[in-house]
């Protein structure tokens, strides 16, 4: 194996230990804020450390696989992707820790009806879905996989928009706990806005594999039809 062959294995293994990490953080957030165990949440938020570590890590790895090697075409590709995928899995992270320090400072409070009604196993069940088919894409260059991401996202999107509409309704007669719904309300948003960061990580390994940039492709569709029409 060549050295630039070694250094893109050995960043791509980082990566993948950081992928599992924050996998395992939102496992964890989803534990600690359905059950209220704020020795759990104190550890999701040490473990935001570690993801923080994870990324200088591999952004140092890409900058001297750069420096030093000079890739060209795909391995180009890959690096950028690689750190713009891992700039996204800290962003996830972020979140994860934001939502769990709601459940170690003892702000929120939930009971099976709040539960239900802001979907939070649907979000959760299908953020883990996802990181699962970006991980699994990114392993064996799978765009279908990828794709797949998409369409969860749209589901994430719809749920959202619906937990948001009952959440609000609920409020209007229960006005005493409208502290406790406004944090379910931005836990909520946080999980939609995870579903976006995995979006994009999808998009970066699409980048990478078919050097295809699919971002902004629907906006740049619409300009161009609008612009035909002038």
């Amino acid at each position: 194996m060549k050295p630039f062959e070694i250094e893109i294995e050995n960043i791509k293994k980082i990566t993948f230990e950081m992928l599992d990490l924050v996998k395992d953080q939102i496992s964890l957030t989803k534990e600690a804020l359905l059950t209220g165990n704020q020795e759990l949440s104190c550890e999701i938020m040490r473990k935001e450390k570690k993801v923080n570590a994870y990324e200088l890590s591999i952004e140092r790895e890409c900058e001297e696989f750069l420096a030093m090697q000079h890739p060209v075409a795909s391995d180009l590709r890959f690096t950028i992707s690689i750190l713009k995928i891992t700039g996204n899995l800290e962003r996830i992270g972020d979140h994860a820790y934001r939502i769990s320090s709601f459940v170690f400072d003892d702000l929120m409070k939930l009971n099976k009806e709040l539960i239900t009604m802001s979907s939070l196993h649907t979000l959760f069940d299908e953020i883990d879905t996802m990181l699962d088919h970006v991980n699994l894409a990114l392993e064996v260059g799978d765009s279908q996989l990828a794709k797949k991401v998409f369409k969860q996202d749209k589901i994430l999107d719809k749920v959202n928009k619906s937990a948001h509409k009952l959440l609000s309704e609920y409020a209007k007669t229960h006005i005493e706990d409208l502290n406790n719904l406004f944090l379910l309300s931005k836990t909520v948003s946080k999980l939609e806005r995870v579903g976006d960061l995995i979006k994009n990580i999808a998009e970066d390994i699409l980048f990478y594999h078919d050097s295809k940039v699919v971002k902004h492709k629907k906006k740049n569709k619409r300009i161009d039809k609008k612009l035909g029409e002038e």
